[in-house]
């Protein structure tokens, strides 16, 4: 009898796991394999595919002739305006000179305006951003100029920064609006073999005045989120001499002051759309969700069971989700198979996605719920 009761129990508990693993529910499906999505709050709004690009309106989908499959879509913070980045093939080059256009947008993808940019700089792409105004912003990521562009006209260029010895090294650009300001963090390599110094925090109004800069707390930027007039980043100090790595996650103030930090990786940060929790990627077997009202910390550790994360995302209630893949993912890239996990509860469901596309890997909520794009649909993930 008492075996009896136990094997009830174990098929009780079965069912309950069952019941409470993730669901899943396909809301959009494509025939042309998706290579990248881009989406707002859990809305996608467009897709990459090898032949071309696609706007996406509810169900409906449209072919975007005008632009190259090999553009990059960005979108303003609240998707007033989209970014169409069109930088030029190397093959292309002239004069040593590579230039990319770029496509404004209004929310209806009504084009505003267009900007023909080239470079020198070693060849390198600008760094592109959109403000919720339709300011263009670009950032030459070897000389550390800025150019902010309105109705297509040039407003305002500037040095970000300007290091002693030959500006030949390409820095880490991060880059984001809020607001009429434009918010950059900006590394700086160390020039003839000397130690690189701490990376920078600047903020400049759309027509260029007003700059203000301030060091961070480490050399190495990680990732950082800009977001409900919060600003958050991580990076990390590294010693060659005793071969040691000290990583950091900060909250700043709009002006550059360090509110609180936290000694771990923020090798990913994703903020609530609420704006109460943030959620940070510490290990393949380790997140936090900082509760920001309260100031709490919930620390959740979890086995890695030989798979590596590759994404991460936050609702309104602090419930996380990520995107694993086997741990020998980047050796042999020979599957296509991923999975969304929940850590806080275990729950996880298998998902199929080309490992040849890495910005497929990306998990979008809209504070409830969660999305992903594989290559062949928009799904919705439920904890």
């Amino acid at each position: 009898m008492k075996v009896i009761k136990t094997s009830v129990l174990a098929v009780l508990i079965l069912l309950v796991g069952s019941i409470s693993a993730s669901q899943v529910d396909q809301l959009i499906e494509i025939n042309d394999a998706a290579e990248s999505w881009i989406s707002l709050n859990g809305r996608p709004l467009y897709y990459t595919s090898s032949k071309s690009q696609y706007m996406v309106d509810n169900q409906s989908i449209r072919e975007m002739t005008t632009y190259s499959q090999k553009a990059k879509i960005s979108v303003s913070p609240d998707g007033d305006y989209r970014l169409i980045s069109m930088l030029q093939d190397l093959g292309e080059i002239k004069n040593g000179k590579r230039h990319s256009d770029y496509f404004i947008l209004d929310d209806q993808n009504d084009l505003q305006y267009t900007v023909n940019l080239g470079t020198d700089s070693d060849l390198k792409p600008l760094v592109a951003a959109i403000s919720d105004n339709g300011v263009l912003a670009l950032v030459d990521p070897v000389k550390a100029l800025i150019y902010f562009y309105t109705a297509g006209n040039l407003v305002a260029e500037g040095q970000l920064f300007k290091d002693d010895g030959e500006m030949s090294l390409e820095r880490n650009v991060l880059m984001q609006w809020v607001g009429d300001k434009c918010y950059i963090l900006l590394e700086r390599p160390g020039f003839n073999g000397g130690p690189a110094g701490k990376s920078l925090f600047i903020s400049i109004k759309s027509d260029g005045r007003g700059q203000k800069t301030s060091y961070l707390p480490f050399t190495y930027l990680q990732d950082f989120v800009f977001q409900k007039q919060r600003f958050f980043a991580s990076g990390y100090d590294y010693s060659p001499a005793v071969k040691e790595m000290k990583p950091l996650i900060i909250e700043l103030s709009a002006e550059g002051e360090v509110l609180w930090n936290n000694e771990n990786y923020g090798h990913e940060l994703f903020l609530s759309p609420n704006g109460l929790y943030l959620a940070a990627l510490s290990s393949h077997e380790f997140i936090q969700v900082f509760e920001l009202g309260p100031q709490r910390v919930q620390k959740v550790n979890f086995p890695n069971a030989n798979k590596v994360c590759l994404g991460l995302s936050v609702n309104n209630r602090g419930e996380v989700a990520v995107i694993r893949v086997s741990a020998d993912f980047f050796a042999k890239r020979n599957t296509h198979f991923s999975q969304i996990f929940f850590p806080q509860t275990g729950n996880s469901t298998d998902i199929q996605i080309d490992p040849r596309y890495p910005r497929l890997f990306k998990i979008d909520t809209n504070g409830d719920r969660f999305f992903i794009g594989t290559n062949y649909e928009w799904l919705e993930v439920s904890p």
